[in-house]
């Protein structure tokens, strides 16, 4: 039967009598455990208890070693749960992992605490004793709680932005249809007969109609990035590139441009949003071209251990670096609408793409010379604790 009480002198001179040395040398190592552990023999005697447990539980060496645990605390520790599994699960299990079990504890409150059981015997033919460890997760168990009405609330909110987004592309835009269609047919009708304010006032309602649908399918288009996802699969960001390429080969050849892609690595992403981030950078890159030269864009990436980054550098007008984060917000310009066209959303859409793959983007630049945008994202989902 294993008894001695927790161990303080060097591990050679530290023997008990009737202890052999390699029953010591246990004991030992279970007194330097940090984990609180009892050891009981066959009738839930306390046998030996570690320092670790002393301190957690706030008792003394005296009101433990040699007392049936249950009786422990004048009574306290006589906890259902707790005899439930030692009397009866653990001889059939042999052990038990994982069990947790809230309780008031004598001395130092309700906690919950992380149970792991095991048999173990000296030798063959003797009575096994039972091996009790303690875990305090009181706080680990409020955290995920917590973690658990987050992502509640989330899904909530989720689904509030998925009605929007419904809203936004049914309900708001059938109305602006409406207008657009009877502004053209009046433009159409009596456009030519209109001149002066009555003319300019025609063209104001077209034009901001206009902006009103661009709008929309950007606040449709920002919300879907995350209510109308798709998994993390494997993704060849060189395929998606080159279908990108091909999407704005008109774009490009109307600039007068080129695009440069180097090799692109194999990530776990949502192939979608992925072209949906490169063409919205690619295409950004070709809008704010200088006008004294064509626009000329580079794209490669690094690789580095478990995150990549994807870089895409341009030539043209740049922007001042007080700008840098300015740039992702919604609806935000540097520019006015009638030299760039555009709903100001496209950037902040980017940068939603990159947090839901656990990544981020940010930008460098010097006015009139590019920019260059960097997307850093991690090649495995499952190594960033992602599943969707």
């Amino acid at each position: 039967m294993l008894r001695a009480g927790p161990s303080t002198s060097t591990p050679h001179a530290g023997a008990t009598a009737g202890v052999s040395t390699a029953e010591q040398l246990l004991l030992d190592i279970i007194d330097t455990v940090r984990q609180p552990l009892l050891v009981l023999d066959p009738e839930f005697r306390v046998t030996h208890v570690n320092r670790a447990f002393l301190r957690t539980f706030r008792v003394g060496l005296d009101d433990t070693v040699g007392e049936v645990l249950f009786a422990l605390g004048d009574g306290q520790w006589d906890i259902p749960p707790l005899r439930e599994m030692l009397a009866n699960k653990l001889p059939a299990e042999t052990q038990l992992e994982d069990i947790d079990v809230d309780e008031v504890f004598p001395g130092i409150g309700r906690k919950i605490m992380h149970l792991n059981a095991r048999l173990v015997s000296r030798a063959e033919g003797e009575p096994r004793s039972i091996l009790l460890a303690f875990e305090d997760v009181t706080k680990q168990r409020a955290i995920e709680r917590r973690l658990t009405a987050q992502r509640l609330e989330l899904q909530r909110s989720n689904a509030a932005l998925e009605q929007f987004a419904s809203v936004a592309s049914h309900d708001l835009q059938e109305p602006l249809r409406k207008i657009v269609s009877f502004g053209e047919r009046l433009n159409t009708a009596a456009g030519p007969l209109l001149d002066g304010d009555a003319r300019h006032h025609l063209e104001r309602i077209l034009s901001a109609a206009g902006r009103m649908r661009t709008l929309i399918s950007g606040l449709l288009a920002y919300s879907q990035v995350t209510t109308r996802v798709h998994p993390f699969v494997a993704t060849d960001l060189n395929g998606v590139a080159r279908e990108v390429l091909a999407d704005l080969e008109t774009s490009i050849a109307d600039a007068g441009g080129r695009i440069e892609v180097g090799p692109l690595p194999v990530i776990e992403a949502d192939a979608l949003q992925m072209r949906q981030l490169l063409q919205n950078l690619l295409t950004n890159a070709i809008k704010y071209r200088g006008q004294d030269r064509p626009p000329v864009v580079r794209v490669s990436a690094t690789n580095g251990g478990d995150r990549c980054r994807i870089s895409v550098a341009d030539n043209g007008i740049g922007f001042q670096a007080e700008h840098a984060e300015k740039i992702f917000k919604m609806f935000e310009r540097l520019h006015g609408r009638t030299q760039y066209e555009g709903s100001g959303i496209g950037l902040a859409i980017c940068r939603k793409i990159a947090e839901r793959h656990g990544g981020t983007i940010d930008a460098t630049s010097i006015a009139g010379e590019g920019a260059t945008f960097t997307v850093t994202l991690p090649m495995s989902q499952a190594a960033m604790g992602q599943t969707s």
